[in-house]
């Protein structure tokens, strides 16, 4: 009875060996583990630009090759606008009006002292001047002269029996040096003037009445020709390329013996001169760059 039980269970123990052996044969090759997921591509929204994807090469023309070479046609532009040309643009520095180099200037005034309150000095000059440069003047003037007493002169003659000792110039004549380093702009009554600024410098001799009377020092010698220099400023309103309105002042320095003094006494003639300027040629053959 016991041989019996234990063949039982061998037998049931062999039995179940055999079927795990047969069920591994038979479900071996099979995975039971689980796969897995796939990746799935998304698509780009199409309102975003795919920057991933490769770019893709403009399709060949077919068309002909003249086809081909043709310009795109401009734009049409609004009636009121139109091609810049080189006379609209604005320039940054203008050019001047008139080039004074290699031309002659000749220059008529009327001139007035300003600077003696007890005579005055009127009368008219011309100059002349020639330009080797823009900027440099050679000039020479003549002025010719009359003094008038003032009411100030008789008040204090008979008034108070006063002396007064005063040069009398009839004329002078000076050579002077010019130089222009200014030129701009204004505006005058609704019109642009151009203006150009010069300093003078020079010498030159003053004919006055003591001139040539003889001298008490030395009867049997006159006086000689006063020597002179002078010192000046003014502008040029230029108008047109060949005229322009003149404004100065000069003062002239020099020694004279007045009537009733043996005594040299220094004179200072400050006159105003109020003229125009022409230029020749009246066009200038020297013209800035544009």
């Amino acid at each position: 009875m016991a041989v019996q039980k234990r063949f039982a269970a061998a037998l049931v123990l062999l039995l179940s060996l055999s079927s795990g052996v047969v069920f591994a044969q038979n479900f071996g090759d099979l995975d039971l583990t689980e796969d897995p997921k796939k990746e799935e591509k998304k698509e780009p929204p199409k309102d975003e630009l795919d920057l991933t994807a490769p770019d893709k090469k403009p399709a060949p023309k077919t068309g002909s090759p003249k086809d081909d070479d043709r310009k795109p046609l401009k734009a049409d532009k609004p009636t009121v606008e139109r091609d810049v040309t080189q006379d609209d643009r604005v320039k940054s520095v203008q050019r001047k009006l008139y080039i004074k180099r290699g031309r002659f200037e000749l220059a008529p005034a009327a001139i007035i002292n300003v600077n003696d309150p007890y005579y005055t000095r009127i009368g008219g000059q011309i100059r002349v001047a020639f330009y080797p440069a823009d900027t440099l003047a050679i000039a020479a003037r003549f002025a010719i002269m009359q003094t008038l007493p003032s009411d100030d002169v008789r008040q204090a003659t008979r008034t108070l029996q006063s002396r007064i000792f005063f040069s009398v110039p009839y004329w002078n004549a000076m050579a002077d040096l010019e130089w222009s380093p200014l030129y701009g702009k204004v505006s005058f009554l609704n019109s642009i003037l151009h203006i150009d600024g010069y300093v003078l410098g020079g010498g030159g001799v003053v004919f006055t009445e003591r001139t040539g009377t003889p001298d008490p020092a030395n009867m049997d010698q006159p006086r000689p020709i006063n020597p002179a220099f002078d010192l000046g400023l003014g502008l040029r309103f230029v108008a047109k390329d060949f005229v322009a309105v003149n404004l100065g002042i000069v003062n002239t320095t020099y020694v004279d013996t007045p009537r009733g003094t043996t005594k040299g006494v220094t004179q200072n003639l400050m006159m105003l001169t109020v003229g125009v300027s022409l230029f020749v040629p009246f066009k200038s053959t020297y013209r800035e760059a544009e």
